[in-house]
């Protein structure tokens, strides 16, 4: 399947270029809808690693990135209106959910 056609870009290298990461955006919008449903069907972290052309551990550091980065936005938010205790139940309570998120379906 072709995605991108050379003959179908902007002739201007700027416009090109805009053209191409939005193209971008959408295709990686489309990998991540495949990726929730293939965990949903069952497929392994691994199978999917392999349906990508990636190592397991590759393809959990890609999808878990924009957990890691929302969880230090939100940290910065509070400006430290959490106390400790609620900081550490807030934590455990993400861990679980990646932790789950990691599990078989």
């Amino acid at each position: 399947m072709s995605v991108i056609s050379i003959e179908r870009l902007p002739s201007d290298p700027l416009a090109a270029l805009r053209e191409l990461a939005a193209g971008e955006a959408q295709l990686d919008r489309l990998r991540r809808e495949q990726v929730a449903a293939a965990r949903a069907g069952g497929a392994s972290w691994g199978q999917v690693g392999r349906a990508l052309g990636v190592s397991e551990d590759a393809v959990l550091e890609y999808y878990f990135a924009d957990a890691r980065r929302d969880l230090a936005e939100n940290a910065g938010a509070n400006d430290g209106d959490l106390s400790d205790e609620q900081a550490m139940e807030l934590a455990a309570a993400e861990v679980r959910v990646v932790r789950r998120s990691m599990l078989p379906a």
